[in-house]
């Protein structure tokens, strides 16, 4: 009985010993670290620049800015004839001119001026009281102008003329015969009216001014305008001394500056395209290739 007690006892304790050997424990999943995020940006893939030779001389027409795109894109030429009332030694006085113009990208325009008085017996009071002395005025130079918005239908324009000129103070009769009006046949009139020359003087001159223009057409624009005729100073010419020149006056400065009123028409190409499509041309035997339609609308082929 004690063996059977202590076999049960045996069997007892290994039994409950296997059961303790036999449990086996999960291994803990040990947190992972977590793994650096590298950012990648990507680059916009840049365009690739125009190459350029340095070396190579760049002209007006030819110039690329850094898009790859031409500067001067519109390009235009235009002639203009302009009428001014113009002050001249206090009073106002008819003068013509006329104008040229290269436009450069619709906005700028570089050219040249001239104008002169229209009268040539034109007899201020300021130079004679008597009415008896007539005053010639005559200048030109190199014209810039500005328009901002060249496309609108009615627009301003900005004309700045920087040049020079000649006026000259003479006798009203004399200036008659130089025109051609009661001319005689008499030699001696003909030395008298060489040898009176008159007082006559240079001049720088500076004209800014302000126009409102109209697109009447494409290819016509009509325009008014106001201007001032600013003249620094003048430098009186040098002519043969006789009495009767000197006794005449000499213009000053003062008397050359003035206020100008304008109107004209100018006429040209404006707004020529430079980058415009060329044209392909197809050749004429494509052109006639194909069917003609006879009188009934039925296609026939030709022949050859």
């Amino acid at each position: 009985m004690q063996i059977n007690k202590s076999m049960a006892s045996l069997a007892t304790a290994l039994f409950f010993t296997s059961i303790a050997f036999g449990q086996t424990t999960e291994p803990q999943a040990v947190p992972e670290s977590p793994k650096p995020v590298v950012e990648v940006q990507i680059q916009p893939a840049t365009q690739q620049q125009p190459k350029t030779d340095e070396n190579k001389m760049q002209t007006l027409f030819s110039g690329i800015n850094k898009n790859g795109q031409k500067t001067v894109k519109y390009i235009g030429l235009s002639f203009g004839s302009t009428a001014q009332y113009s002050m001249l030694a206090g009073q106002f006085t008819p003068m013509a001119g006329a104008s040229w113009l290269l436009h450069i990208n619709k906005k700028w325009g570089i050219g040249a001026a001239a104008y002169g008085t229209a009268n040539n017996n034109f007899a201020p009071t300021a130079i004679n009281a008597a009415k008896l002395l007539s005053l010639r005025n005559g200048y030109g130079g190199l014209l810039l102008e500005y328009t901002p918005k060249p496309n609108a239908a009615v627009h301003v324009s900005f004309p700045l003329l920087i040049g020079g000129g000649m006026a000259n103070v003479d006798s009203v009769s004399n200036s008659g015969r130089r025109n051609g009006l009661g001319r005689k046949n008499d030699r001696n009139d003909r030395n008298e009216m060489n040898r009176r020359n008159g007082n006559s003087v240079s001049f720088v001159v500076i004209q800014p001014g302000i126009n409102i223009e109209a697109n009447v057409l494409r290819y016509a624009r009509v325009f008014v305008g106001a201007s001032y005729r600013i003249v620094p100073s003048v430098m009186k010419e040098a002519v043969t001394s006789t009495t009767t020149t000197a006794l005449l006056p000499t213009p000053t400065a003062s008397q050359l500056s003035g206020l100008n009123l304008t109107a004209g028409i100018r006429v040209g190409i404006f707004d020529y395209n430079l980058d415009r499509p060329k044209r392909v041309k197809t050749p004429a035997s494509q052109n006639n290739r194909g069917s003609r339609r006879g009188f009934w609308g039925i296609g026939r082929r030709e022949k050859g």
